[in-house]
């Protein structure tokens, strides 16, 4: 079967975030933050020159339509705070005032507002748990597109990054 793979790498693909990485029982990153940049690339049946039930002729889906669903996501991850809510060292409560979580890691404290952190359902803040997640919330929202196979590769800096295929 031949397929046809629609590459979306805009510059604006990006979210600035706070993270630290946990190595291993004893080892972690110091907080720090990247300009994350976000490349997805999408597979779909070849569309040929046929029209499809939908009408199409010759493309496979508006990129317009893929771009607006990408770029909101990845706003809702800029310039904030990226902490793993699954970690079994990374404890967190609410401050008096409710305004901040205070949260522990280990021997480290911090207080940051609520408002520019956001917990993910994720055992680390690596590239490679950034990038499942994204390709799982793409790939749920584009299958309704034709979408039948998607990698999401996630640069933390220039040359590092990790992807993840969902088919």
């Amino acid at each position: 079967m031949k397929t046809t793979s629609l590459r979306l790498a805009k510059q604006n693909f990006k979210f600035s975030s706070a993270h630290f990485l946990i190595f291993d029982q004893t080892s972690a990153e110091m907080l720090h933050g990247h300009n994350y940049q976000v490349v997805v690339t999408v597979l779909a049946p070849d569309v040929g020159n046929s029209s499809d039930a939908q009408g199409k002729m010759g493309y496979m889906v508006d990129f317009n339509i893929l771009k607006k669903f990408i770029k909101a996501r990845l706003d809702i991850w800029d310039e904030h705070v990226l902490l793993p809510k699954n970690h079994p060292d990374m404890k967190s409560k609410s401050s008096a005032d409710n305004k901040n979580y205070e949260i522990t890691f280990r021997d480290r404290f911090y207080s940051l507002p609520k408002t520019e952190v956001i917990w993910l359902d994720i055992s680390n803040t690596s590239v490679e748990q950034l990038s499942s997640i994204l390709a799982e919330e793409f790939s749920k929202e584009f299958k309704k597109y034709g979408v039948t196979e998607l990698t999401v590769e996630v640069e933390e800096t220039r040359g590092q990054s990790a992807a993840t295929t969902i088919k």
